[in-house]
């Protein structure tokens, strides 16, 4: 990054409108402002639409997000916007900050604002900050001119998977209503038509209204719909939605997981993978565990459970649109792995002894079986002290793991291979083994957004492992980052933990740290789909912020 420091100009809303007009009177910044607007993260863009400042309604800043996208615009790097609030007595004041790198628009803001407060503060906040952020994946990918296979892909996951991910639930619904059905078709035709997004209702806690009004406002103000809104967004927006469809239908219906039939056919459909490779890799791990910390048959243990853990990933039900088939137990041949940093991930994993350690879970069945196997693997062979498993808290993506389905699958677990459920209900009870659920996770909000309570637990972790492909997206911000971007440089600025290990199979259009030859060889091995087929894999290792 060109500047080791920002500087936060804090100005209020009524000062936000002639500093913009003064930014905006030289031509560089006029010429390009707009564009640099659209490339704004939404909640920079319109953060204090429809907000009290200085105790006066304010309906919208625009002015001030133009600052900062003139700013970024005309080369004076990265920029971020927040809003600070101030107390004296019982006296509240909001304020508006504009962040920026570099001291030509630091003396200029300066300058005009004044009496406003001006501290310096670290650089960081996302991903690459010297960097625009690229633009978001969306439906609309597809239908553009020479679209590639992986943007056709993400049309047809709009048009096309997510309604067919609805026609499994309706399959399986305990109670035909015909209210709630009508609703479930109505928000199938609203995908395949592009239709205009709209607020949630619902005061159900997991749909979490509140949240997702705010983050919906600016596609709706615009006029954006399932089409051109981004991927991302969409896709997390229509599983709130079917919540609360489900809310409508009565208190039970509204608790009701609509995915729980498939997903305990995804753990019956596992069971001839444990005799394949899980078993093997637990004999493995037994192995080792005799030997002293430190041997190399413990790294070679763990080796074994990363990647039996990774590959499990590829048992991912919204990818097959809600239909359950068996995958195979084997761990995959190494050249299937487009970016390994195995070697990485295992020194980090050798540097967590004494210290917790986060895998942020991804998919029920098969996966969240190998899952349990790095679980034991990291508990009798690393010297951590814990594991804590991060689960959503509500149903989303068809099999994702949340909180309540935990101790289903250590049931499931404890009349196939009760030594392991065995030992992992001990290590619940003796709190070394714990299950978070966060609403964050259910959110479309990317990792470099994290909530205050999730960033302090990341932080006090040695290692937070990202399991799957919905993990990986947001660590992206299911942005389109060029491929080759090294992974490394792309989390320092911002990841929180001292290390950090992503786990993925590849089923999106999204992907960093893969090199130019490895790009050519999967492209020439399946040159349709090998983005989004979930044939080719990732470990991916860095260190963060705070190592």
């Amino acid at each position: 990054a060109p500047y080791p420091m920002a500087t936060a100009v804090e100005t209020s809303a009524a000062r936000a409108l002639p500093l913009a007009r003064l930014l905006s009177s030289d031509q560089l910044f006029a010429r390009r402002a707009a564009a640099a607007h659209s490339a704004l993260p939404v909640g920079d863009r319109d953060i204090a639409a429809s907000r009290q400042a200085e105790g006066s309604s304010v309906s919208s800043v625009d002015s001030f997000w133009c600052v900062a996208a003139v700013a970024a615009a005309a080369g004076f790097g990265g920029f971020s916007i927040g809003r600070a609030t101030h107390r004296r007595g019982a006296r509240r004041s909001s304020r508006y900050q504009l962040r920026v790198f570099g001291n030509a628009l630091r003396d200029r803001c300066v300058a005009h604002v004044g009496g406003s407060r001006v501290a310096m503060a670290a650089k960081g906040g996302r991903p690459l900050p010297e960097l625009p952020l690229p633009a978001p994946l969306c439906a609309t990918d597809g239908k553009a001119d020479g679209a590639q296979p992986e943007d056709v892909f993400t049309w047809d996951t709009v048009t096309t998977r997510m309604p067919k991910i609805l026609d499994s639930v309706v399959e399986t619904l305990p109670d035909q209503d015909p209210q709630l059905l009508e609703g479930i078709r109505r928000l199938q035709r609203e995908m395949v038509e592009g239709a205009q997004l709209q607020l949630l209702t619902s005061k159900e806690p997991r749909v979490n209204a509140g949240h997702w009004n705010e983050a919906l406002a600016p596609f709706i103000e615009k006029g954006e719909g399932w089409h051109d809104a981004p991927w991302w967004t969409v896709e997390n927006y229509m599983y709130k939605r079917l919540m609360e469809e489900l809310a409508t239908n009565g208190k039970q219906a509204a608790n009701y997981d609509p995915f729980e039939p498939q997903k305990l056919q995804a753990l019956e459909v596992a069971v001839a993978a444990l005799e394949t490779s899980v078993k093997s890799v637990l004999e493995v791990i037994e192995s080792a565990e005799a030997q002293p910390l430190g041997h190399p048959d413990r790294r070679n243990a763990l080796e074994a459970a990363l990647l039996r853990s990774l590959w499990g990933n590829q048992a991912d039900l919204s990818l097959s649109a809600g239909k359950v088939a068996a995958e195979g137990g084997d761990n995959k041949a190494k050249d299937q792995l487009l970016s390994d940093h195995t070697s990485k991930a295992l020194d980090l994993i050798s540097s967590a002894e004494g210290r917790e350690i986060v895998i942020v879970l991804d998919n029920h069945g098969l996966e969240v079986i190998c899952d349990l196997v790095l679980v034991d693997a990291l508990l009798q062979l690393s010297g951590c002290s814990s594991v804590a498993l991060h689960v959503k808290d509500s149903p989303i993506f068809v099999s994702d793991v949340t909180e309540a389905d935990v101790p289903g699958i250590l049931d499931w677990l404890e009349g196939r291979m009760p030594p392991l459920a065995s030992r992992l209900r001990s290590w619940q009870k003796e709190g070394r083994l714990k299950v978070v659920s966060s609403d964050y996770y259910t959110t479309a909000l990317p990792f470099w957004q994290l909530p205050e309570d999730l960033e302090s637990m990341y932080r006090e972790a040695a290692v937070v492992f990202l399991k799957g492909d919905a993990n990986f997206r947001r660590l992206l911000g299911d942005l389109h980052w060029a491929y080759d971007t090294d992974f490394q440089k792309y989390t320092e600025s911002f990841w929180p933990s001292d290390g950090l290990v992503s786990l993925r199979t590849m089923k999106s259009g999204v992907a960093i740290g893969i090199p130019e030859e490895r790009q050519t060889a999967a492209k020439a091995q399946r040159p349709s789909d090998w983005l989004t087929s979930g044939v080719f894999g990732q470990v991916l290792a860095a260190t963060g912020r705070g190592a």
